[in-house]
């Protein structure tokens, strides 16, 4: 059987570009300063629709000097961007070159929230400045009718959710996010995991705030309505504190 080297050199070029495009990393690593940005960015994708469209996104990312690697997932809607070192380039920069190579992206998740005192367009771009400020925080819509602001953010930038309030607090805006409290009664633990517990809860986004009753085997964990589940707390509780939640013990107070 006769194959023309034609051939084989394209059947190989095919199959690295499945390897190459398919792959998404397990980690990224730091480069760099010491700073605790990561150098990797995972966004949203739309509008790749087969394996030549994504080999011709890579390709355009990767002319971009301070992009190291593009992998696009294997269902093509995420794709993951590793980058020279943290400050190299911004999400927006990022998002823009995507959609200069005729495909769509954003920020892996959002929220909608109002600020009370939303008066006029140019508190509104205000406001817009502010929250882009925010590191892994993109503004995407502003409403001046309703008073609402949808903002796309990345958990690996931002990481607290009070950040954000704080932020838009600390800059003259009042932010209306009803804070739930929530109070878990568990079968116990011990002084280290109850410690254990609450750390790893406040590194939860969308807590504000947890505190531990260990005599009556109580956990109150306070957050932004909307911004977690109370199923992400519970996982939280008892994996960390060695315990299980009793669920039907569990008492919802609203403020």
């Amino acid at each position: 059987m006769n194959i023309s080297c034609k051939r084989i050199t394209w059947f190989l070029f095919l199959l690295a570009s499945l390897v190459v495009v398919y792959t998404i990393p397990n980690k990224v690593s730091a480069c760099g300063g010491g700073g605790s940005s990561p150098d990797g960015i995972a966004l949203k994708l739309r509008g790749v629709n087969n394996l030549a469209e994504a080999i011709k996104l890579k390709a355009a990312l990767q002319k971009n000097e301070a992009i190291k690697c593009a992998n696009i997932s294997p269902d093509k809607t995420e794709i993951c961007i590793s980058i020279l070192c943290p400050g190299a380039i911004t999400e927006e920069q990022i998002i823009k070159a995507i959609k200069d190579a005729g495909c769509d992206a954003s920020l892996p998740d959002y929220l909608t929230f109002k600020i009370d005192n939303l008066i006029n367009g140019s508190e509104g771009e205000r406001l817009r400045n502010v929250l882009n400020e925010l590191p892994g925080v993109t503004t995407s819509a502003i409403n001046l009718d309703t008073k609402e602001v949808t903002i796309n953010y990345y958990k690996g930038w931002i990481r607290f959710a009070r950040k954000i309030i704080k932020t838009l607090e600390d800059n003259g805006f009042k932010a209306v996010v009803p804070v739930d409290t929530v109070t878990f009664k568990t079968e116990g633990m011990l002084d280290v995991e109850a410690h254990d517990v609450r750390a790893y809860l406040l590194g939860v986004f969308g807590v504000s705030n947890s505190d531990i009753d260990i005599e009556n085997n109580e956990v109150k964990v306070s957050f932004y309505r909307g911004w977690t589940t109370k199923e992400k707390l519970i996982k939280t509780i008892e994996e960390r504190g060695n315990t299980t939640v009793k669920q039907d013990l569990m008492v919802l107070k609203t403020s």
